[in-house]
């Protein structure tokens, strides 16, 4: 068995991702969940609602027959709100990682069913996201700072570093997409011209105001082209390499990550840098975190320990969690019975003890003096002991400690201690593997050239689960044509009015000085791009007729004391990239006429 452990080894540590990069993953994911809830609830009755612009039976015309939403059980905006909650009270329970397992795969639940809800708002960040959910769930990711971790009484997870079949479909997720979009980048302006960044840059539906003047510098553009395509294709490899294997590892993370920065300041393409950004944590080293935790030391070199009332099962439980999170994971936890001082103390003052050194505290004193030790949070600190907090401190440990018999209670149903290993064995791992085949497949058959088609039961799995793979980002080359709208209308009185800006007044056919400022928010860019994109198929009546009935509810809620809005006519002006060096051609295309009095 010693040389399979030798040979085993470096395969370990490339594919193995450390407990606490997982417990950062967690974390991120939790807030990325919240970021993307509060965007989607300021459109949530325009892209969720039956009075919104994709009513729900339109939706399932669209939908593959295995595809499924809750989100689709009621049209109503209260429904939608509920599920939207619930999904950010998930999301704070991930972050805090309680019942973890349990909370991701919910999560994972909402997420898919929120994304087929309206399908013709979603990006390569919904995407992306919904698979780094869905593979979290075979991993252990509240196995360091969680709730989970502090209740934990096992030793399955002694050990930060952690190797799976789960960390390895993780981390060939992420460099999947990398990969298999450098292979889709096929047109000559990637490799042979190294024009792509250029026509990336002058999509001025979707640049910001920082790409419009980078791009000038077109010999850097032509150089960005081919660091991209590069990149893209050789880093996945790299990433994984065994030789210089932590400087590689390091470099190719950081490059990546600095990219999807990039794209931030050259690109309105919502949170795909951000989702992009924690997917590529997920290969932050163990050695990174050592080197951190030794930087980030407890902030006094005297013995510390947290003395708490002995069958308190509350008590015991509020210490574990409360030196979890304030970063303090050796402190010791201790009985205060089981010293001859300080239980006696304990009872006289019918308070928890911290002993710092020879210094004993009580009480809210207690809290944040163990605040002020903690690595990282201890600012907060200086703002618990202010004499109006701390009075109000005192009274809220005290109403706390009058109650925590019936905490205890809670806290037996809801916070139990773990006993028993998590499970994480063969059946997870197994399912794993299997679920990293189909993806890899699925990826491959995207591939032009390799013939390889999907049967439809295939398919059926994924459309289930939200396994969709096809990695087009400005493959096989970027978009060629800027669409923006503008929608002409006029009111029953005969006053002209500007539809999509809702005000009185004609409406401007002129370009603006920033053309991805005529959206609202990179959701309805997608789908009013997509909206002027359907104009030329079959299926542009019912979108463009749901989009204009939308329009006249709005019209009416948003003005109800002006006379109702009678016609309108939705236009785009497509702005055509020119070549290099080229002008630019704006033309005009009617997709609609409406009349909203039927």
């Amino acid at each position: 068995m010693k040389p399979l452990k030798v040979q085993l080894s470096p395969v370990r540590e490339i594919f193995g991702i450390d407990l606490r990069t997982l417990a950062l993953f967690r974390i991120l994911l939790g807030i990325y969940i919240l970021i993307d809830l509060c965007h989607r609830a300021r459109d949530l009755v325009a892209h969720y609602t039956d009075a919104g612009l994709l009513p729900r039976a339109v939706q399932m015309d669209f939908l593959y027959f295995s595809t499924w939403s809750v989100h689709l059980g009621n049209g109503a905006s209260w429904f939608q709100a509920l599920l939207f909650l619930l999904a950010g009270f998930l999301a704070v329970l991930l972050i805090l990682g309680w019942r973890t397992r349990l909370v991701t795969a919910l999560s994972w639940l909402l997420m898919l069913s929120v994304q087929n809800r309206n399908t013709f708002i979603l990006s390569g960040e919904d995407n992306l996201a919904l698979l780094l959910l869905f593979w979290a769930m075979f991993l252990p990711i509240g196995a360091r700072y969680s709730i989970d971790c502090a209740l934990d009484r096992t030793d399955r997870f002694s050990k930060n570093a952690y190797f799976s079949m789960a960390t390895v479909a993780l981390l060939i997720q992420g460099m999947s997409m990398y990969f298999f979009s450098a292979l889709l980048k096929t047109h000559p302006i990637w490799v042979e011209d190294g024009t792509a960044v250029y026509y990336a840059l002058n999509l001025d539906y979707m640049v910001t105001p920082f790409g419009l003047w980078f791009r000038q510098f077109e010999p850097l553009l032509t150089g960005l082209t081919y660091y991209v395509y590069l990149l893209e294709l050789v880093g996945p490899f790299l990433i994984f390499s065994p030789v210089f294997h932590k400087t590689l590892r390091t470099v190719f993370m950081l490059a990546f990550m600095t990219m999807h920065l990039a794209f931030v300041f050259f690109l309105e393409i919502g949170f795909f840098p951000l989702i992009s950004i924690i997917m590529n944590l997920t290969f932050m080293p163990g050695w990174m975190w050592d080197r951190l935790g030794r930087l980030l030391a407890p902030r006094t070199q005297v013995p510390v320990t947290i003395w708490f009332d002995k069958g308190c099962d509350f008590c015991q439980k509020t210490c574990h969690i409360l030196k979890i999170f304030l970063f303090l994971p050796s402190l010791p936890v201790r009985a205060a019975q089981d010293d001859a001082e300080i239980g006696p103390e304990l009872e006289r003052r019918n308070s928890w003890v911290l002993t710092i050194g020879e210094d004993r505290y009580f009480k809210f004193e207690a809290i944040w003096r163990l605040v002020g030790l903690s690595p990282l949070i201890f600012p907060l600190a200086w703002l618990l002991r202010r004499n109006v907090l701390q009075g109000a401190g005192e009274r809220c440990y005290d109403w706390v400690g009058a109650n925590r018999s019936r905490f205890s209670g809670l806290t037996r149903t809801y916070l139990p201690w773990k006993d028993t290993p998590a499970g994480f064995g063969w059946l997870t791992q197994t399912l794993a593997a299997i679920f990293l085949a189909f993806i890899t497949i699925q990826n491959i058959s995207t591939l032009s050239w390799s013939g390889l088609t999907l049967p439809n039961s295939f398919i059926a799995v994924r459309q289930a689960l939200g396994l969709y793979q096809n990695w087009t980002m400005f493959a096989p080359y970027p978009e060629m044509n800027s669409p923006w709208p503008v929608i002409e209308g006029e009111l029953t009185d005969g006053t002209l009015v500007d539809v999509y800006r809702g005000r009185k007044g004609l409406a401007s056919f002129d370009r603006p000085d920033v053309v991805s400022e005529a959206y609202a928010n990179y959701r309805w860019r997608k789908y009013l791009s997509n909206l002027e994109d359907r104009s030329y198929d079959d299926s542009h009546h019912v979108h463009a007729l749901n989009y204009a009935r939308y329009l006249c509810r709005s019209w009416t809620a948003s003005h109800p004391d002006s006379p109702a809005l009678s016609t309108f006519v939705i236009y785009f002006q497509v702005e055509a990239t020119p070549p290099p060096g080229s002008d630019r051609e704006i033309s005009t295309r009617a997709i609609w006429e409406h009349n909203c009095l039927g």
